[in-house]
């Protein structure tokens, strides 16, 4: 999905909350939406998704009372940040997308990258330690040498040169347990011959 794709997409979920949408190039900020009055209103020149995503969660929060457009310390505006940032990244990844494409989640949704930075990263690592938890005593199990061979060969090839190996990076890139620290250390041992 594109900036624009992305953009109608929102735009549609927002009719669907009975919202009227109005373009103008003349409005002078990219968008405001006005909850009583059911209204929208953007500035197709200046708008973003993470803009449009923000007024959405403004709109599914029937926020009335709202400061400044960037008053942080605004109850109402720092949730409807962080949520929009929430709401991007679920249509990321029900597109495809995943933690290893942060920069293009970032360069289509057009988020603040460190503010979308630190909830993303903080959602996944979240979601990450809960799967891992829950099946620990399972992936023990069902991991064996040839598929921890397989994900070693496909993340060396990777790199056109590597000089070192961060052994919990790859097992993070691979959503491994880092109890499979050893097992791992001792496959990239033999497969580049070390002692």
């Amino acid at each position: 999905m594109n900036k624009q794709e992305l953009i109608e997409y929102l735009l549609l979920e927002m009719e669907k909350h009975n919202i009227h949408i109005t373009s103008d190039d003349c409005f002078p900020k990219n968008a405001m939406v006005n909850i009583k009055r059911k209204l929208m209103i953007y500035n197709p020149t200046k708008i973003t998704a993470f803009k449009i995503a923000h007024e959405f969660s403004h709109v599914i929060n029937k926020d009335i009372c709202r400061g400044s457009e960037n008053d942080t310390t605004n109850p109402q505006e720092f949730r409807a940040n962080h949520e929009a940032i929430l709401i991007l990244w679920e249509i990321f990844e029900a597109n495809g997308g995943s933690y290893e494409y942060f920069n293009v989640f970032v360069d289509i949704t057009e988020s603040p990258f460190e503010l979308a930075e630190t909830i993303i990263k903080n959602e996944y690592l979240e979601m990450h330690e809960a799967i891992t938890e829950i099946f620990e005593d399972e992936l023990k199990v069902n991991i064996n040498k040839q598929e921890m061979h397989e994900y070693i060969v496909d993340y060396i090839s990777y790199f056109d040169v590597i000089e070192t190996i961060n052994i919990y990076q790859f097992l993070d890139r691979y959503h491994l347990s880092h109890n499979f620290f050893d097992m791992a250390k001792k496959e990239f041992h033999q497969l580049f011959g070390a002692d």
